[in-house]
Formats: C-alpha cells, structure tokens, sequence
C-alpha cells in the first residue's frame, strides 16, 4: 500500500483528499497529514477517520512515499528544505503550485518531482488538472499519479512553459467565467428593475450548466452552438455582432495581464530560492 503525505490542510488538500477517497482511488489508511493549523484537522478526523494526523512535515516525508505540497508558493521552499533529509530518491514530490519551477524544487529534493494545477471545479469532480511531470518521473510513477489526479476530474498533460497561458482556462478559469455573466447580469437588471438580480442569475447559471451539459454530451462545436441557436436575421445574431466586434480586445488585454502577472510572481517566487 503506497502511504500518501498532504501537507498542508487548506481548500486544495482537502479538496484532494475528499476526491481521492470518495472516487475509490485510495482509502483512508493510505493517507497521512500535517497542518500548521492543527485545529482545522479536527473536521477532517470526523469525516475520514482512519487518516493519520503526523506529527510534523518530517513525519510525513518519513512515512509517504507520494507527497503533496499544497501550501502558498512562498512556503514551499521553507518546506522542502525541512523535509528533505528524510526525502529518498524514490520518493515522489508533487507541488499544487504552478509558480514554483519542478527545477526549483528538485534542486533541493534529490527525488521525482511532479507539478500540478487543479482547478475549483475539481470540487465537483469536473475539473482538469494540468499536470507536468519532472524527468526523473518515470511511466509508472506518472501512471499512478494520473490516476489518483482522475479521482478529482480530467487529467491534462502540458509541458511546464504552457501552465501560463493553459491555467487561465482552468484554475483562473471559474472566477474568469464569474466575473463575464456577474457583468451580464448586471446589464440585465439594469436594462429591466422588475427582476430581482438573484432571479437573472438563475436563468444565467441554468443557461450556463445546460449549455455546458450540451457541449460535453452532444460533442458539439461553439461554432455549431452557435449556428443552432442565431437564426439568421435574429436578436442573437445581434448580441453575437456585438460580442465579435468587441471581445477579442478586451480577452486579449486579460490575457496578457494575466500572464504578466504570472510571469512577475514566478519569477519572485522561483529567485528567492537558493
């Protein structure tokens, strides 16, 4: 039985721990778990009750043999340089931190480093998570892994210069899509006051899951969603006009945004490690 370390216990590793159990792709003997928070365990005990709470982080590193690092990109290094004494070659690092080069982290842990990015909608078990796999990680160690990763949606393998650009679809992705429809429906309220904001944003979010269910089983294509529903001459065609017309700037504009902002953390990030 492969142990599984988590270490740290916020919104990601308890995500993954819930979606690594509930999918049956571990149980829960299997896991072991350090916080610096250890009051936030208490909540963990009373849902999955044979995981085993450590001690410390070098307790983990001592008895896991796959390890998740879920914590802020500026405590990762603090973190590796305190587990690694106890870190073997076979072990195998994986960092839910896409700032975090798997080059920085293996020149600190002599061992097979994976990084990954999951998504909030892994919560639902509908998210993808990006993942790229160091050299040293070899088929059967990327093999389980992606397996374990299943448990919590689609796996997606990218090589590591493509996070930048392939996270903003994915992890930025739900408060990205949030951010467009809360903007529509505000137009919306504001184009008629008899209906309530929370009333738009349920014909909104029913229209979004419908339309999502529609793509994923119909295997439809946005250009053919879009000829079924614009009828030629029609009020959507007219929307759709309008979307054309100005949306490739403002998508464009965020875009670059997005990574330049990527790119300055990651750089902070990746040069304070020594």
């Amino acid at each position: 039985m492969i142990k599984i370390g988590i270490i740290g216990y916020g919104s990601m590793g308890s995500m993954l721990i819930d979606g690594f159990i509930s999918s049956g792709k571990c149980i829960e003997e299997q896991i072991i778990v350090s916080t610096r928070t250890i009051c936030k365990l208490n909540s963990l005990k009373q849902k999955w009750d044979k995981i085993e709470i450590a001690r410390d982080n070098i307790e983990v590193a001592q008895k896991a043999k796959v390890i998740f690092i879920c914590v802020k990109p500026y405590q990762i290094e603090d973190i590796l340089k305190e587990i690694k004494v106890k870190i073997a070659s076979d072990t195998h690092v994986i960092s839910t931190n896409s700032f975090v080069s798997i080059r920085t982290i293996e020149n600190i842990v002599k061992c097979k480093v994976t990084k990954i990015s999951p998504s909030l909608t892994s919560e639902v078990r509908e998210g993808i998570t990006l993942v790229c796999h160091g050299k040293s990680v070899n088929k059967e160690d990327a093999n389980y892994i992606e397996s374990l990763l299943n448990g919590i949606g689609k796996v997606k393998l990218f090589k590591e210069n493509e996070f930048e650009l392939a996270d903003k679809f994915t992890s930025c992705g739900p408060g990205l899509i949030a951010a467009i429809f809360d903007e529509l429906v505000k137009s919306g309220v504001k184009k008629n006051g008899n209906i309530s904001k929370e009333d738009v944003e349920e014909l909104v979010i029913q229209t979004l899951l419908g339309t999502a269910i529609l793509f994923r089983e119909k295997r439809i294509s946005f250009e053919e969603m879009i000829e079924r529903v614009a009828t030629k001459g029609g009020i959507t065609e007219e929307g759709i006009k309008v979307l054309r017309r100005e949306l490739p700037d403002v998508f464009n504009e965020m875009l670059n945004e997005s990574i330049e902002k990527s790119r300055e953390i990651s750089d902070n990030v990746n040069g304070k490690f020594e």
